[in-house]
């Protein structure tokens, strides 16, 4: 019956995406910062093993590295600020067509 593990076969110790189930060679290497197949953020879901879902092992230490945040969000930044150019795009827009239809009617 249940007797104690000696050895793992290989399948259980390939590290996979733990979203999609890729196991490509980015992810043996642990190069990759998301996955290949899903874009899955592998620093905030790193790809895992089987056997370390399990617990037939522990699982390796994820150095830890600071969060893109905490310097501020860059992305946001950029969408608040293509926010406000087509703000004033469309309010210079209503502004000329104002000026248009204000010298036509006089």
């Amino acid at each position: 019956m249940a007797g104690k593990l000696h050895t793992l076969p290989g399948d259980l110790l390939t590290r996979r995406c733990v979203c999609c189930g890729y196991d490509g060679a980015l992810l043996r290497g642990g190069h990759a910062l998301r996955c290949a197949r899903c874009g899955c953020d592998l620093h905030e879901r790193p790809a895992r093993s089987y056997a370390e879902m399990e617990g037939f092992i522990g699982q390796r230490q994820v150095i830890a590295r600071p969060s893109r945040r905490v310097g501020g969000d860059s992305s946001m930044l950029q969408r608040w600020l293509f926010f406000l150019f087509v703000v004033l795009l469309g309010m210079a827009a209503v502004a000329a067509l104002a000026r248009e239809l204000a010298i036509g009617a006089g």
